[in-house]
């Protein structure tokens, strides 16, 4: 009698339980998505850190079934929303292509992967950008790219390792499934602080010209550090000048290969620059704290910004004919390594901003 009381107290422990919703989540629910969902791809236990209280459903899958774009999520229980959503798909070179919703308008990425995987944490989470050797090149001369996208601003506010992990691993499966011939990538084991090297530990990165360049003083008048966030031979290269009296990047000097990015940068001179008569958004030039410069890099249009902003972002970090002539220099290095011609330079005219 004493067992048959105990098992009817633990039926009435379980019910309350339940009926406070501590048994809402069936345990095994992250791991049987892991396994049946995109292709067998995703791990449990990451599912099941982005996601440990909602009940889940499965969305939309296209893993395997030879469609373009490669989707699949998990839902919430009332199916209102996703809560995990993954897109993987071959770039066609379009300006409203996988990337639009991304740099609406260009702006300075958080760099949270090591410089091994081509990829930043954007607006919506990680995003992954590879150049697809398997796949040539379209009939307009294009490279294909495949875009691995995870939405996860419904789960997390920052960076985890999980969400990179996890977007590492639809990369890996999309890029074999779609031929992309990238190769796999490592999964990183944390979100990658921001590394700082003095001038002379950045000689042995893509931003080891710096080390080699008369820079302006810092605002501060301390030495400068260099942060190095990416391959050189990524879609999205970047350099940063840190002053590090105040530890605030004064300087960010990016590169952007392939049609995908000529129509935000239009976007970010039309929306920060008084366009006047014989001004174009598709022009090199100055803004009130950018500049932007364009070429032809293995047959495909490239752009290179730099950005300059004040803590409160009124004016710039340093003088823009410094921030002109840096930018100069870091599209110089670029083009000497991406085979690109045609280089257009900002004149010196600072254009107003837009009122």
């Amino acid at each position: 009698m004493p067992g048959k009381r105990a098992f009817a107290v633990g039926v009435v422990v379980l019910a309350l339980l339940a009926g406070a919703g501590w048994l809402a989540k069936p345990v095994w629910q992250p791991w049987w998505y892991a396994a049946t969902l995109c292709g067998g791809s995703l791990s449990g236990a990451e599912l099941a850190a982005l996601l440990p209280a909602e009940q889940l459903r499965a969305s939309e899958d296209t893993f395997g079934s030879g469609q373009s774009p490669l989707k699949c999520g998990v839902d919430e229980s009332d199916g209102r929303h996703f809560v995990l959503d993954v897109e993987a798909g071959i770039d066609t070179g379009e300006p409203l292509g996988p990337l639009g919703m991304e740099f609406t308008v260009p702006r300075d990425l958080e760099y949270v992967y090591p410089a091994s995987v081509p990829g930043f944490y954007g607006k919506f989470g990680p995003v992954i950008v590879q150049e697809c050797p398997g796949r040539g090149r379209d009939s307009e001369g294009r490279k294909r790219r495949l875009v691995t996208k995870v939405y996860t601003h419904g789960v997390e506010s920052d960076a985890s390792p999980e969400s990179l992990r996890t977007a590492v691993r639809i990369a890996n499966a999309a890029g074999a499934e779609t031929g992309c011939g990238a190769g796999p990538l490592p999964l990183p084991e944390r979100v990658e602080p921001p590394r700082e090297l003095s001038l002379a530990r950045a000689e042995g990165t893509m931003c080891g010209w710096l080390a080699g360049r008369r820079l302006p003083e810092s605002p501060s008048g301390k030495a400068w550090r260099v942060l190095a966030p990416t391959a050189g031979d990524a879609s999205v290269t970047q350099c940063s000048l840190v002053d590090s009296g105040t530890g605030r990047a004064a300087l960010h000097l990016s590169g952007w290969y392939g049609d995908w990015a000529e129509k935000p940068f239009e976007r970010l001179v039309s929306a920060n620059v008084e366009i006047s008569e014989g001004i174009s958004p598709r022009d090199a030039l100055l803004g009130p704290d950018f500049g932007r410069a364009k070429a032809r890099c293995a047959g495909e249009p490239a752009s290179f910004l730099a950005t300059s902003h004040t803590r409160n972002h009124v004016g710039s970090a340093l003088p823009m004919s410094q921030v002109r002539r840096l930018l100069g220099a870091f599209t110089a290095d670029q083009a000497e390594r991406r085979d690109c011609t045609g280089v257009e330079l900002p004149g010196p005219k600072i254009h107003p901003d837009r009122d």
